[in-house]
């Protein structure tokens, strides 16, 4: 009895169809990494986003009625200064000061939108000089829209939200809003707001 072995075709054949197969899986592969890869990539910023709204409620929520000294000694600048257009700067309390440093407790802070990069900086000082530079970091990278509302104290004159800080027609340097709103939007991400109730 003879015994038969594989043809050429039917080996070409079936490499063919490996071959196919391979491509199909390889594909798929590569498709699964890219699509990982982009998950990874959005849980990332949406972790980044998180983080900054994170800090930006516990600075609001400790917004103290300080102000400070102008740049060249003589004015006063408001504890709360909000020119809009994404601006703003105040003085915050608790401070931590794990190194027992000797400074106060209260914090001059500023928020600033630059060319789509949102900004957090402070100065180690709350009446500061020319010459004190401020420090801070990005605190994200891409942002369309960053916006901070306030809203007066409900025995005001204009108890309605607005985006400038003191009220118009009102310039006590040491009033607070009684709450402030942020939203934030965020290319692939989408809007974040948040409300905060100002602990006076």
């Amino acid at each position: 009895m003879s015994k038969r072995g594989f043809t050429l075709i039917e080996l070409l054949v079936a490499l063919a169809v490996f071959a196919v197969m391979a491509t199909l899986a390889f594909g798929g592969l590569g498709e699964a990494v890219r699509q990982s890869e982009r998950l990874d990539g959005q849980q990332q910023r949406w972790h980044g986003v998180q983080r900054a709204v994170r800090l930006m409620e516990n600075d609001f929520a400790q917004l103290r009625g300080r102000p400070v000294r102008g740049i060249l000694g003589q004015d006063h600048e408001p504890a709360l200064q909000a020119i809009g257009a994404g601006e703003l700067s105040f003085t915050r309390g608790g401070w931590l000061n794990p190194g027992l440093l000797p400074r106060a407790e209260l914090q001059r802070v500023r928020y600033r939108l630059i060319d789509g990069r949102l900004l957090r900086e402070y100065w180690p000082v709350l009446d500061r000089i020319g010459a004190t530079q401020a420090a801070g970091e990005v605190l994200l990278a891409e942002v369309e829209t960053f916006r901070v509302e306030f809203l007066p104290e409900s025995g005001a004159a204009q108890a309605a939200w607005t985006d400038f800080w003191p009220p118009p027609g009102e310039f006590a340097v040491a009033t607070l809003p009684a709450g402030v709103r942020i939203t934030v939007v965020v290319p692939g991400i989408g809007t974040v707001a948040r409300l905060i109730e100002v602990g006076h």
